[in-house]
């Protein structure tokens, strides 16, 4: 497949937040909800998208420390997925600080960003509202959601597919040929060059009135 139709993503969030479980759920549909966490893995899938194969490349990220954030990571993507668990209210923290970076990393170039609240089937222990997700979000320019790894794999398969989707429309516009400037002129210089300008002076002498546009 060429470059064209290849979507590389990264998956940013804290440990435990469900990032693995997410990206598992959306390439295989099935959940698992055990994963070692110490270590960083490239996922390399073929997806349908809009009836079309897409080459995916998903970068899940784990091994960087709290006080360290993967900017090369980041660098590489052509999308970024930002992970929460709504039971976790420092994960939420940390989530923004992700924004904050991918928006510094990225301006003024748009990439395509989703920001999701996991766990969302574990209400009873919530710590992040909705409403603080999508604030965030609005504040950020990015998509967001509230969804469960374990419960529902459409709504997984829509986050990720949207983005896929955008980072392909993303992709086609670069593509086509750049227009040309056009440049502003006065209406009073369009219409001389129509019609030519009169140098006859008993014309000038006699001139009407006019009203510029």
């Amino acid at each position: 497949m060429t470059n064209l139709t290849s979507v590389r993503v990264v998956v940013l969030g804290n440990k435990h937040v469900g990032k693995t479980a997410l990206i598992v759920r959306f390439l295989t549909q099935r959940y698992i909800g055990e994963y070692r966490s110490n270590a960083d893995w490239l996922y390399k899938h073929r997806v349908m998208c809009d009836d079309s194969l897409r080459e995916v490349e998903i970068l899940d990220i784990s091994r960087w420390p709290d006080d360290c954030l993967p900017t090369d990571g980041i660098q590489w993507a052509d999308a970024c997925v930002v992970i929460y668990s709504i039971c976790d209210r420092e994960s939420f923290i940390r989530a923004h600080d992700y924004l904050n970076l991918i928006h510094r990393l990225k301006a003024p170039s748009y990439i395509p960003v989703v920001l999701l609240g996991n766990k969302r089937d574990l209400e009873l222990g919530r710590q992040v509202s909705f409403e603080d997700g999508n604030e965030i979000s609005i504040q950020y320019g990015c998509d967001f959601d509230e969804v469960s790894a374990a419960d529902n794999y459409a709504e997984v398969n829509n986050a990720f597919s949207n983005l896929i989707r955008q980072v392909r429309t993303s992709q086609l516009q670069q593509c086509l040929p750049r227009q040309r400037k056009r440049s502003i002129i006065p209406v009073s210089k369009m219409l001389s060059a129509m019609f030519g300008k009169n140098t006859n002076k008993d014309t000038r002498k006699n001139k009407q009135p006019s009203c510029s546009l």
